[in-house]
Order: C-alpha cells, then structure tokens, then sequence
C-alpha cells in the first residue's frame, strides 16, 4: 500500500515536470515579417526561449517588439507592425521630370520624362527598391545634321558647335548678283528636323527673262520680252534692232512671196482657159492672132 501511494504521488509530479518544459514548435512567419538569420538557425524552442523577427525586404519598423517568447509550448503574440519604405522624388537633373501614378513607396514605379527638344537617355521607367530608385535616365538636347551649303550664297549665322542643338538658327545670304528664294534662315526643330528646305540663290537677270503670266477676269496669257540682238553687216549699215522688227520684215517677205505665187497661178489659169500663144496653142490659130494683130 505504501509503495502504491508513493509510486503514484512520483508519477504525478512526473507528469506535471514533462508538461512545464513543452517546447514550442518553429515560428510561423506572415505579412511583412521575417525571422531573423539566428532564429532560422535554431532547431529547438525549449520552454522560455525567444524568437526575433524583423521587418521584409522593403519595409521599416513602425512599432512594437520584434521577440516572442516559448510559454507552456505556446508563443507569445508578435506586436511588430512594418510599413512599406518611401524611396522619396528622385534627384533632380536638368530637363528631367517624373510621373507618379502609383506613388513613391516601395515597389512603386516612375515615368521619365524629357523636356520638349530634348531625348531620353537610358530607362524610361523607374522602380523604388529598398536601396532606393533604380536606373539613372537623363535627357540629352536633340541636335541636327550640319547644316547645307548652297550655291551662290553663304551661311552668315549659326550656332557655334558644328551639329546645330534644338532652337539653333542658320541664316543665309547671297552673293553679288544673285537673289534669295525661300525663307533666308531654316531651324532645328524638336526631332532633329531643319523646320523648312534651305534658300536659293537665283541670278538676277534669270528672273528678268523669265516668263511672266498675265491674267485677266476670262483671258490669261503668256508673254516674254525678248533680248537685244546685235545684227552685224558690212555694206548695207545694219546695226542695233529689236528681235520684233526684224521678225516683222521676215514675215512681211514671206507674205509678198505666197500673194506674187497666188498671182502668177491665177494668172497661168486665165490664160489657158482663153488661149495665148505662149502657152501652147494651136499654131495656125496663133498665125490669125499675129496677121490680125499686123493689119
């Protein structure tokens, strides 16, 4: 009887020993927390041992503790609380500005933008890490070709580097004698473009002889007044005449021929049909003529 009552008394306090030292299992991490490097490490969470926890990849402390603590084979509660890292504006550059759609915490992501004339260099979208913005983009001035040499004429201003930047302006001039067509001065414009074709220089005494058009309300014309023209002779005093005159006498003499050949045609007609000795007739009737004609 003694034995019994002993060995059960020793069993109880068995029991109630085994029950006091239950170990906790492994820590269970969710949300924006993590077990810290020493904690993954760790096997075994015997009666009172701590775990520490941290906040994400990304994340900041706002509040609370980061341990808990293995009681009665159960952890305390975690009150560690983290919030997303603000990457904040990037940092300026020049010609550079950003779009915030989805604002300036982490994960979120920031458009590029260059100024009007200027062209990106690099990303056009950034991203805030937990280091901060990746990527580094900027902007670069947009230039144009060198600007075109014309013929008869010179450029009289440009900018100074030798690929015109964006708003550059190239004026041109003529030589001596020669007149400027089109716009005298061309511009780079915001995609690398000259704004308008360059000048051209015309001889003037071109454009005097060119053709000119007349026009009326019903009736339009074309007319070009032709050059001096110097006609030399040695004999009969020609000297300096106008294109038109000697136009009018050529034409006046081809006139006088067909009239003088429609004459002798009608001529030779009226004769044959009434006969003549000079054309063929008969010889005894030409005899009568000639008799006829003698008395």
């Amino acid at each position: 009887m003694f034995y019994s009552n002993a060995w059960s008394k020793c069993l109880i306090c068995l029991i109630f020993l085994t029950s006091g030292n239950a170990e906790c299992p492994k820590p269970q991490v969710e949300g924006n927390v993590v077990l810290t490097n020493d904690a993954l490490l760790m096997n075994d969470f015997p009666e009172g041992e701590e775990a520490t926890f941290e906040c994400a990849n990304g994340y900041l402390k706002e509040q609370g503790s980061e341990r808990i603590t293995c009681t009665s084979g159960e952890w305390s509660t975690l009150k560690l609380t983290c919030k997303k890292k603000d990457c904040g504006a990037p940092r300026k550059m020049p010609h550079l500005s950003y779009e915030f759609k989805e604002g300036t915490l982490f994960g979120a992501s920031a458009r590029a933008i260059c100024d009007k004339g200027y062209q990106l260099m690099g990303p056009s979208y950034r991203q805030c890490y937990a280091i901060g913005w990746s990527g580094r983009p900027r902007c670069k001035v947009v230039t144009c070709d060198k600007p075109p040499e014309i013929m008869h004429g010179t450029i009289v201003e440009k900018p100074g580097k030798e690929l015109p930047e964006y708003g550059g302006v190239i004026q041109y001039s003529c030589n001596e004698g020669y007149t400027l067509i089109g716009n005298k001065s061309i511009e780079c414009t915001e995609d690398g473009e000259y704004n308008s074709l360059p000048p051209e220089c015309k001889d003037v005494n071109d454009i005097l002889l060119k053709p000119t058009t007349i026009s009326t309300s019903s009736i339009t014309t074309t007319s070009s007044v032709p050059p001096t023209i110097r006609v030399s002779g040695r004999n009969n005093g020609i000297g300096e005449h106008d294109t038109n005159a000697a136009t009018a006498v050529v034409g006046s003499g081809i006139g006088t021929v067909i009239v003088s050949l429609i004459v002798i045609v009608l001529i030779t007609r009226y004769c044959k049909r009434k006969g003549s000795y000079q054309f063929g007739e008969d010889r005894s009737r030409t005899e009568e003529l000639l008799q006829f004609q003698n008395n």
